[in-house]
């Protein structure tokens, strides 16, 4: 009798050990096969300042490759980012963890770098339904960071700054842990529409 107790004991400690925020099964590790051979190259994340992993799940591409996964119907997670955005600077520790632990690659963009007008035009053709308007002009503006869900050149999810609970106050602002959690689960999210 002892022992079912025991087990019975252990079968709930288990559980509760696998399980992901709020008591929902954590994610699996996924599959994301990108029929597009991207061009890339290895991503400069050391500036980013809250990111604590060695070997980070981001791959960097040009915003001229990110055109080419929405023309040749790629399939993958894009980051569009930049180190010195304050919001990128917290989003990219969480993503990383989503990424890592769902077992996939992210498509870094660093929107700093130098890129032509005809290149912005022709990415801004493909997403800006996605884009937040102008409270001033009502035009569609592209913001970041946006982690964007291609499946065969379409969008199948995607997400712009963190979460709608975080009002920093002031630049040493961090998302508490419940936060994060609600961000990394938006993530997964993301990465699940993507997979396989």
């Amino acid at each position: 009798m002892m022992k079912k107790i025991m087990a019975a004991c252990l079968a709930v400690m288990l559980c509760a050990c696998g399980s992901g925020n709020n008591g929902k099964p954590a994610h699996t590790p996924v599959t994301i096969v990108n029929p597009v051979e991207l061009e890339t190259m290895t991503a400069a994340m050391g500036e980013y300042e809250f990111l604590e992993d060695d070997d980070p799940a981001f791959t960097e591409i040009t915003l001229a490759e990110s055109i080419r996964m929405f023309k040749e119907k790629g399939t993958g997670i894009l980051y569009y980012g930049r180190v010195g955005c304050w919001w990128c600077q917290r989003a990219v520790p969480v993503l990383n963890e989503a990424a890592k632990e769902m077992g996939v690659t992210v498509y870094y963009i660093d929107v700093q770098l130098p890129t032509t007008e005809a290149a912005y035009n022709e990415l801004d053709s493909l997403i800006n339904s996605i884009f937040e308007k102008d409270a001033s002009t009502g035009k569609p503006v592209f913001k970041v960071p946006e982690v964007i869900g291609v499946k065969d050149g379409e969008i199948v999810g995607h997400h712009l700054s963190l979460v709608s609970s975080f009002e920093p106050d002031g630049d040493d602002t961090m998302m508490t842990d419940e936060q994060k959690a609600e961000l990394k689960e938006i993530y997964e999210d993301i990465i699940a529409a993507v997979a396989e």
